[in-house]
């Protein structure tokens, strides 16, 4: 569970990466996708580690 947080993470430089270039060389369209991808990536890590302090909670 733990190594799906550090490929999120990855996953919303590379998809920040790309839209930075993808605005840069005027593609606005893909620019915007690669922003979304990006944010929902973000999205995911938060849920992610929303769930992980939850079950470490609950545990205790």
């Amino acid at each position: 569970m733990l190594g799906s947080k550090y490929i999120d993470f990855a996953l919303i430089l590379f998809m920040g990466y790309f839209a930075i270039t993808r605005f840069s060389s005027g593609q606005i369209g893909f620019g915007i996708f690669f922003v979304v991808l990006c944010l929902m990536n973000m999205l995911s890590l938060v849920m992610k580690v929303k769930r992980e302090k939850e079950m470490k909670s609950n545990a205790k």
